[in-house]
């Protein structure tokens, strides 16, 4: 905007006073876009002033972050280290013994077949007593049915008194 402005005098003297007024409107729309202007900058320079804190949030979290990973590196190769160390004994103590270790190994392998067979032997053993237990009285049960049948002096409640003890043996 012009620092000095000239308006134009009257004949009378003084100063055209339209062209004062219409200076003053200039002045009052441009002051009015430069408040909008204002206004507009000052709300981006507290979005971004909400931002910066927000990063600067981030920011000490994530140093905090670094420093925890740094920790836990810190501990995770003297770990490393330990079990390296261990793995170098047992190596050692592998190599002393020569072939101690298949021997070991085959030592485990009869014990576990071993295991095994007497494990199927047992449940052979278990099965075929089940199976006796189910033949005797699928027997049982034949000659009450046999009796029932041929209608001999079987009361309906001797029928149910066997069938109530085979049940009691079967629960066995």
């Amino acid at each position: 905007m012009k620092e000095d402005v000239l308006f134009k005098k009257t004949p009378f003297g003084g100063f055209d006073r339209v062209e004062v007024i219409s200076y003053i409107h200039q002045l009052k729309a441009t002051q009015q876009k430069y408040k909008v202007l204002i206004d507009e900058k000052e709300k981006a320079n507290l979005k971004l002033s909400r931002d910066l804190e927000d990063r600067e949030i981030q920011v000490e979290q994530l140093r905090k972050d670094i420093k925890e990973n740094e920790k836990m590196i810190v501990d995770l190769q003297a770990q490393v280290e330990k079990l390296s160390a261990e793995k170098a004994q047992l190596e050692r103590r592998l190599g002393e013994t020569g072939d101690g270790g298949a021997d070991l190994a085959a030592e485990t392998v009869k014990m576990c077949d071993d295991l095994v067979e007497t494990a199927s032997e047992t449940a052979k053993k278990l099965v075929n007593a089940a199976e006796d237990k189910l033949n005797d009285a699928q027997k049982r049960i034949d000659k009450v049915v046999e009796k029932l049948e041929n209608n001999d002096k079987t009361k309906p409640e001797d029928a149910k008194k066997l069938l109530k003890k085979l049940l009691k043996e079967l629960k066995k």
